[in-house]
């Protein structure tokens, strides 16, 4: 069975590995120069940037993976621990970590938040009940009703999730101190989505970070694609770079093959590609013309890499909170640069200075409005710099390179639709309406459930469910 794959994202190399392992002939085409989709390296004036989601969490679903294409993951990558892993600085300098040391986790409430603290063991075990909800629903077939959400087993774990709570209000159920309330709020504020506005749901995010822990790769996360792309090789996995795919042929309803570069057709029996790509290109089927196209989003993102001829303190996850969080949504959403913007700061080189001997390399981010303004995205990055140098991290004097994304370039960069980062309901999380009239037999989708943590772990079990779901449905029935 021959098998094409679009797009080199985490999600597919998995997939591809999986499908090889079980005998089938598959190829990954990137339009890209590049493999690994949003998780790379770029490499600026000698700096290393590293790219992408910057959290490892919950190792025990890639070493799973690993094993059962027989392989052992600490053959390819070493994985740390970072236990403290975000600092999360407040007005005055007031500061509260995220960690998964459960002590440190409660000697910090005891400070800040007393009730809080008391609490805290509901918390943990209401996040629990919601992430276990969270993957039973994602471990059946995609649902297609929000009617399908009422029948017994889903609604049970529909109903754990919280379905008409909020971000905010299900924070405050449990914590009243606004410094642990903001930090908690956070998991949708750097999605780009008020967390008033937001679905509880964000909140399993927590759940990994404080009960699971948090890894990085040592030498940097990019190992990990490299380490996905040598085993898909050693399964015969061919890949190409800069290989658009530009037409699916299709014959009868079934799919008959793909077009590259819009020159080049090939045979191919089943192919996978994104959900997201799948309404990006309304045109990729022949015949077809898809109406559910992307749109970018409202609220955007200042993206800055910055390079510096010194370490500076910044932690390895450091959030610089806005004084008024409310209002800085408000400005967002009116399309004005918030005065006061919350900046996120990734900075590698604070658990490995080793590999960045000249300096820190940071990969900076904040929400702004949509926009192709040069002016107003200048602007933007004052306020950055401004917003740092007022937590007492200057770092513009010792300014080795910088560069910025704008709103506009991630979009074309990043393929950064409106998707995960602005959901507002959950059944957006939970139903695929477009598998109602999904066009073509042996036409596979990743990313059909969305997920509020968009993290390299979830994007290998994604890639490793749906190739599992191709292997019952073709591969055992045509043995």
């Amino acid at each position: 069975m021959k098998v094409a794959i679009i797009g080199s994202s985490v999600s597919h190399l998995a997939a591809a590995i999986r499908l090889a392992h079980n005998g089938a002939e598959v190829s990954i085409y990137e339009k890209r120069d590049y493999i690994g989709g949003k998780l790379r390296t770029l490499q600026l004036q000698g700096y290393d940037f590293d790219i992408g989601p910057t959290m490892i969490t919950a190792p025990e679903i890639i070493e799973q993976f690993m094993q059962q294409v027989d392989r052992q993951l600490s053959d390819y990558v070493t994985l740390r621990r970072v236990r403290h892993h975000t600092q999360n600085v407040f007005s005055e300098q007031q500061t509260f970590f995220l960690s998964s040391d459960q002590h440190f986790m409660r000697k910090q409430l005891a400070r800040l938040d007393p009730i809080g603290l008391n609490n805290y063991d509901d918390f943990l075990a209401d996040i629990t009940r919601m992430k276990e909800a969270f993957e039973k629903i994602t471990s059946l077939k995609p649902l297609t009703s929000w009617r399908q959400l009422l029948v017994p087993p889903v609604r049970s774990a529909y109903l754990t999730l919280k379905p008409f709570e909020t971000l905010n209000h299900f924070v405050r159920r449990y914590f009243t101190n606004e410094i642990v309330i903001q930090t908690f709020n956070h998991y949708a504020s750097y999605n780009g989505i008020s967390p008033t506005e937001a679905p509880a749901l964000y909140i399993i995010q927590a759940y990994d970070e404080l009960l699971g822990g948090v890894y990085y790769v040592a030498g940097g996360n990019l190992r990990l694609v490299r380490a996905l792309q040598q085993i898909a090789k050693e399964e015969g996995v061919r890949y190409y770079t800069e290989k658009e795919v530009t037409k699916i042929h299709t014959h009868d309803g079934k799919i008959e093959g793909i077009c590259l570069n819009e020159e080049l057709s090939l045979e191919a029996d089943v192919v996978m590609m994104s959900a997201m790509d799948y309404k990006q290109q309304p045109y990729l089927i022949e015949g077809s013309a898809n109406e559910q196209t992307m749109l970018p989003p409202f609220i955007g993102a200042c993206v800055m890499l910055v390079a510096l001829h010194t370490h500076s303190e910044v932690y390895h996850h450091h959030i610089i909170h806005s004084a008024n969080a409310e209002q800085e949504f408000e400005q967002l959403k009116s399309g004005k640069l918030p005065d006061d913007p919350t900046v996120y700061v990734y900075n590698p080189a604070f658990q490995e200075e080793e590999r960045f001997i000249r300096g820190d390399a940071l990969l900076i981010f904040a929400n702004m409005p949509h926009t192709t303004d040069e002016s107003m995205v200048q602007q933007m990055k004052r306020n950055v710099y401004h917003k740092l140098k007022a937590a007492g991290i200057d770092i513009v004097p010792y300014i080795a390179v910088e560069h910025t994304w704008t709103p506009g370039e991630l979009v074309d960069l990043f393929d950064a639709y409106r998707h995960e980062g602005q959901v507002k309901k959950m059944t957006q999380f939970l139903l695929n309406p477009m598998l109602k009239a999904k066009p073509l037999q042996n036409l596979y989708f990743t990313s059909m459930q969305m997920h509020p943590t968009d993290s390299v772990t979830k994007s290998i079990a994604n890639g490793d469910r749906v190739a599992q779901q191709i292997i019952e449905e073709l591969m055992t029935k045509n043995r």
